[in-house]
């Protein structure tokens, strides 16, 4: 046991020595290195959208067991408001009645056109009846996933243009050499352009003054804005 363990502390100390230089010299680059030039690139622009994402809120009372039926006719009705769109329950949750009903919160959602905002809080009032209150909760006017990255999309072939130009220039300059991609980086962000609500309000009705079947033109923007850290390289030419 003894030559054993004296055996392994030799080889612990065997690992943890320095290596040593090799005597013939420094370790050299092998092959030709190459010529890179780096940049940076920003381009931006304007994601609109006519569209809003709409929450209405729902509070239900309801006899215990039948709180499915009254989610059905829920959806049902908020269907029949004559909105191109669909519905869906996003959120709900439920409270305990002394009389022995259950009364149940209930959220839906839909992304609805900016000219049926105009008379969506009174079709939520009429669809109001005992046992079933709505309300609308809130209008976002963010732009969809689906309409920013088709702005996305546009800026990076915006890049890549502007890109494909410094290469040929680089080639025209460098004779040479043969410039190519080596990376693109990109790093992307939505600014939104929020509209005071006060003004908002205004805007609203005045159009809803000049429009009397629900105006349009009220929309929501962000700044798109993407940067790209380009790497340009060609490989250097050997030395004569």
């Amino acid at each position: 046991m003894r030559l054993s363990l004296a055996a392994l502390l030799a080889a612990s100390l065997l690992l943890a020595a320095p290596v040593q230089a090799d005597e013939a010299g420094p370790i050299t680059r092998q092959g030709v290195a190459d010529d890179e030039v780096v940049m940076m690139l920003e381009v931006e622009d304007w994601v609109e959208t006519t569209t809003a994402t709409v929450r209405i809120a729902a509070d239900l009372a309801v006899e215990a067991g039948t709180f499915g039926a009254a989610r059905d006719e829920l959806v049902t009705t908020l269907q029949g408001f004559g909105i191109d769109t669909t519905w869906r329950i996003v959120q709900f949750s439920k409270q305990a009645d002394d009389a022995g009903f259950e009364r149940w919160s209930v959220v839906a959602e839909a992304r609805v056109p900016e000219a049926a905002l105009s008379d969506l809080s009174d079709k939520a009032k009429k669809a109001t009846k005992p046992g079933r209150s709505l309300t609308v909760a809130s209008i976002d006017y963010s732009p969809t996933m689906a309409e920013r990255e088709a702005v996305t999309d546009t800026l990076r072939a915006k890049v890549y243009e502007r890109v494909g130009k410094e290469i040929s220039a680089l080639n025209a300059a460098f004779a040479d050499r043969k410039f190519r991609v080596r990376m693109i980086d990109f790093t992307q962000s939505y600014r939104p352009m929020p509209m005071a609500k006060a003004e908002m309000q205004m805007m609203r009705s005045d159009m809803a003054q000049a429009a009397p079947g629900g105006g349009s033109g009220l929309a929501g923007a962000e700044k798109a804005t993407i940067t790209a850290r380009v790497h340009l390289a060609a490989t250097a030419p050997a030395a004569q």
